[in-house]
């Protein structure tokens, strides 16, 4: 092993780590947990970087998402620059600015060094590989607490969600979206292992792998959460048709059918063996639930119109507390702190401006993907963005991507996806070159020439 591999291996351990450490710390939910989380993703983020050294390449290709990232954090960050705002932003909560702002760095550090490493030959299946193995230790570590105390985790009490299991987290359906990632990615890395066997694994990556998709489907499965049961369990059946076929098609007919019907038995029995009635009294509110939640949007939709700029981070309690316009209103929405919908999240956070540059953002992020690297069809690449894929939906609904360790979370996933696609289109562009110069010069062209 190399001194770039093992730089490799302790650059993906320390961000997984990182992630981990976020999830167990209650999601870091809260201003003083999210702000120690911040300077730690800012430290560790450098760390990363000054271990990998990225490449003059990289930096070139990366300018446009890292220099987009920039100007949303100063789009977070200015209206505390100003005496007098210049833009007219009369934000609700300025006093929480400086919190917003290095939680904002904070994970765009992490990004960049999630893209550093996705970089790098090697490192999107190194870090996955933590990223499970930690997962099982998060589970483990949910578990005892679920058996100890359910009706709190480290000691806080869970409030109106005692009978339900949220894992490390205090809401259930963050708890599940983190859950279905780690199944995702656990189904990823074990269609990698199984279709390329020219890539080496260490032993515990072949049990750890198998073992954090059921633990993951089971442990989402009990959180009671119906959204995040229901994309993870769409996103594995597409990663099944994608890779289990081209797996399947190199075994008998008999083996074949055995291994279909034991898988098929073997997701039931775990997903319904697990449900339980609380969750399936919940799928029979789901009528009652999604008025209530339309009710939040339109109240938060009002909001939006009234402030196109936005109120700032934190700017939604207050907002909503003088924006209610009846007692109905006042009695769903008083204890709500998210808008359970990531647009109108970025919209009460920012206003238009911002939600346009964090969509910029999201481009520049998988414009390798699908534009250019559409052939790469590595299964972790692929499980990779169905998981951020499945963690949009989550929070389309909820507050997954309002949970600061999600969020940390899916921009880790984001940037390792843009990695590995930027370094797959790179190289293709250096083997193209190559090809030019071989052509030409067996055409007896100099290879300076300007078709070289």
């Amino acid at each position: 092993m190399t001194a770039t591999d093992n730089r490799i291996r302790v650059a993906g351990t320390l961000l997984a780590a990182i992630i981990f450490a976020e999830v167990v710390a209650l999601g870091v939910d809260g201003p003083f947990l999210a702000t120690i989380a911040a300077a730690v993703e800012l430290v560790g983020g450098l760390v990363i970087l000054a271990l990998l050294w990225p490449s003059t390449a990289f930096w070139r290709r990366f300018a446009v998402p890292l220099g987009l990232g920039l100007l949303a954090w100063a789009w977070i960050a200015s209206p505390s620059w100003f005496a007098a705002d210049p833009f007219g932003r009369h934000w609700s909560a300025p006093d929480l600015l400086p919190q917003a702002s290095a939680r904002f760095l904070g994970g765009l550090a992490l990004m960049t060094a999630a893209a550093a490493i996705g970089w790098r030959r090697g490192g999107v299946r190194l870090t996955v590989d933590r990223w499970l193995l930690f997962g099982l230790v998060n589970i483990a570590i949910a578990l005892a607490f679920r058996h100890y105390d359910p009706n709190a985790v480290w000691g806080i009490d869970k409030g109106d969600l005692r009978e339900r299991f949220t894992g490390t987290f205090l809401n259930a359906n963050s708890a599940a979206c983190y859950f279905a990632v780690l199944a995702v990615l656990a189904a990823g890395r074990g269609f990698s292992l199984a279709l390329d066997r020219s890539m080496s694994a260490p032993l515990i990556i072949h049990i750890v792998a198998p073992i954090a998709l059921l633990g993951g489907i089971g442990a989402c499965a009990i959180t009671g959460s119906r959204t995040a049961l229901l994309v993870m369990l769409i996103a594995l059946a597409l990663l099944a048709w994608q890779f289990g076929r081209l797996w399947l098609r190199r075994q008998r007919g008999a083996v074949r059918g055995l291994i279909v019907g034991a898988g098929i038995i073997g997701v039931l029995v775990v997903v319904f063996g697990l449900l339980g009635d609380a969750t399936f009294d919940r799928v029979a509110d789901i009528q009652g639930d999604w008025v209530e939640r339309t009710e939040l949007w339109n109240l938060y939709s009002r909001l939006v119109a009234a402030a196109p700029l936005g109120y700032g981070p934190g700017g939604l309690d207050d907002a909503a507390l003088h924006g209610f316009a009846s007692i109905h209103e006042a009695h769903i929405a008083w204890f709500v702190h998210s808008t359970h919908n990531i647009v109108l999240s970025l919209l009460i956070t920012g206003g238009y401006p911002y939600l346009a540059i964090m969509a910029l953002l999201v481009v520049a992020l998988f414009f390798p993907y699908f534009r250019r690297a559409h052939r790469l069809r590595e299964p972790v690449v692929v499980a990779l963005v169905a998981a951020l894929g499945m963690m949009v939906v989550c929070a389309s609904t909820d507050v997954a991507l309002d949970m600061p360790a999600l969020a940390s979370a899916a921009a880790v996933l984001a940037g390792l996806v843009w990695g590995r696609a930027s370094r797959f289109v790179e190289e293709a562009a250096e083997d193209q070159a190559g090809m030019r110069l071989l052509t030409n010069a067996s055409a007896g062209e100099p290879a300076t020439s300007p078709s070289a």
